[in-house]
């Protein structure tokens, strides 16, 4: 019964003071908190980061899309590479877009 007697403290003075030991315990409880909160919010800027990149990719990715479908050497080179040309070399996307040139064996 005397060590729950001496856990015990007759002020808040005495709490602080942690019988003298009040720096170490301090000290401890200070880098425990310090632990927890970089535990807690690195993750949390890491995610938002990947995120912001993410999207940021996903906003190239589409603007190179677009960039893509309005240049036809670029989309036949990426065509090429992939083996999408046809006997002609056109992909099938460029023959639906070219209807002005006429087809093999139209003399007109």
């Amino acid at each position: 019964m005397d060590l729950i007697n001496a856990i015990q403290f007759d002020s808040w003075a005495e709490f602080i003071d942690m019988g003298g030991y009040a720096f170490n315990v301090w000290a401890v409880y200070g880098l425990f908190a310090l632990f927890i909160a970089v535990n807690i919010l690195v993750p949390l800027r890491r995610r938002s980061a990947l995120l912001r990149d993410l999207r940021r990719r996903g906003r190239i990715e589409d603007q190179v899309a677009l960039n893509s479908a309005a240049t036809p050497g670029v989309q036949t080179a990426k065509a090429e590479s992939r083996g999408q040309l046809d006997e002609t070399g056109e992909t099938a996307s460029q023959r639906a877009v070219d209807t002005r040139r006429p087809q093999q064996g139209d003399n007109s």
